[in-house]
């Protein structure tokens, strides 16, 4: 069968989906990814095959260049938000309604995405739309070709929640209001096509969801579980990583690919902080920092080794800890390493609620940026290191990873999910 991938530009999203666009491809289907053009060559590295739809995404300029108020961050909305006593029937409305708008949606993927997209799925006529969370021209191009189509998560499914949350809210309101900002947003969004709307289009015919079963919230939708595989992009095994190590514990220092690529080089650790945290600790620090993240002059101890880049498959299976900011990839591959991680959670989605789920199960430490210092930062590292319950909890929850599905049972069930839908489809291949 034929299989498309659709995301927008962002290399953290792509590296999330490489080892599942590869398990197809691996079992005889033809697998293409359609992006933005920001990050085509990063796909072609991938060995997989890309096309350009739409315009250059530029996230990272124009979040740059846009007010905070003109933003999802500046809306007074959080998707991630879990408070019950917040969560109300208006709350859960009008944060959905914020999100499905130019604040967000609409600021990731514009108009000519949808349309290029749409003129690709109906010219190469996939049978399969495997389309990112956030990137809605997946689902609309799959109605559109008449193809079925899967999410794929990226952390843990907050939309769904909310989705969820909104249509039980919405049955117990006076009268039963029928209002739907998102559904009237997606309807929009298809008529420009020729299709109606069906509520498919919001969460999937499916979701295919590569976070781990204990961080899964009870929403009745259809989840297709998968182990997650790291993927770091083409790298070669650095020389000292097959060094003998000095006996010392190896501690690795990471603001994953987003913070560099998008947000500027920022994040929410700043690396004096933890250079001033262990420096004088019986450790060797491995700092993933290009120049951009470091202070002009910045004094760089001696048990701290700066590399631009390795790839965290490699380098974690020899660390006792990892420090990091809270992106999906960078918990998935420490997760499946047995890692203990402290975790200073960025506010981009939902590296909080992530890194407190990881601290209930007892195989991390959460430091809440406000508390952040060169002492919290030391005190919480010995910790990880010293206590063995945090690593005895890693290990064990990189157990239940592995556990889980690999991406290779997942073709089975994307198969059967393609064929059900060509069966119970009946529909007229929509016109244009």
């Amino acid at each position: 069968m034929r299989v498309l991938f659709t995301l927008h530009a962002a290399n953290a999203h792509l590296f999330l989906v490489v080892p599942i666009a590869w398990a197809l491809k691996a079992a005889g289907h033809e697998v293409i990814v359609a992006t933005q053009p920001d990050i085509l060559d990063e796909v072609t590295r991938t060995g997989l095959t890309a096309v350009s739809v739409g315009e250059m995404s530029n996230v990272a300029e124009r979040l740059a260049a846009v007010p905070v108020d003109q933003q999802i961050f500046g809306s007074g909305y959080d998707i991630a938000e879990e408070r019950p006593d917040v969560l109300t029937y208006e709350y859960v409305r009008d944060c959905m309604a914020s999100f499905a708008s130019p604040l967000a949606l609409d600021f990731i993927t514009d108009e000519s995405m949808y349309d290029d997209l749409v003129a690709f799925c109906r010219h190469w006529r996939p049978d399969l739309v495997v389309w990112d969370s956030i990137t809605f021209p997946g689902p609309v191009a799959a109605r559109a070709c008449g193809a079925a189509h899967v999410r794929s998560t990226f952390g843990r499914d907050h939309w769904g929640r909310m989705r969820s949350l909104f249509l039980r809210l919405r049955e117990t309101r006076p009268g039963h209001p029928v209002e739907d900002p998102v559904a009237d947003w997606v309807t929009a969004k298809l008529a420009r096509y020729g299709c109606e709307f069906r509520e498919d289009t919001i969460l999937g015919q499916a979701t295919i969801d590569s976070m781990p079963v204990w961080t899964r919230f009870p929403v009745e939708h259809d989840y297709l579980p998968v182990r997650f595989v790291p993927y770091n992009g083409p790298a070669v095994f650095p020389d000292w990583l097959r060094e003998a190590g000095s006996g010392r514990p190896r501690v690795c220092f990471t603001l994953g690919v987003s913070g560099r690529e998008v947000w500027g080089g920022n994040g929410s650790i700043g690396a004096a902080d933890l250079f001033e945290a262990v420096a004088d600790l019986d450790l060797e620090l491995v700092a993933t920092l290009n120049t951009a993240q470091l202070d002009p002059g910045e004094k760089v101890p001696d048990n701290v080794r700066i590399v631009d880049y390795v790839p965290l498959n490699s380098l974690l299976p020899g660390c006792a800890a990892i420090v990091h900011h809270g992106g999906t990839g960078t918990f998935g591959t420490a997760i499946a390493h047995g890692i203990p991680q402290l975790v200073v959670p960025a506010k981009l989605y939902d590296e909080a609620g992530m890194a407190r789920r990881l601290a209930a199960e007892g195989a991390g430490l959460v430091l809440e940026p406000e508390d952040l210092s060169a002492r919290t930062l030391r005190e919480n590292l010995l910790r990880l290191i010293d206590e063995p319950s945090f690593r005895e909890n890693a290990t064990r929850l990189g157990g239940i990873a592995e556990a889980t599905p690999a991406p290779h049972d997942l073709v089975r069930d994307l198969e059967g999910l393609v064929a059900r839908h060509r069966a119970e489809s009946g529909e007229p291949t929509p016109a244009g």
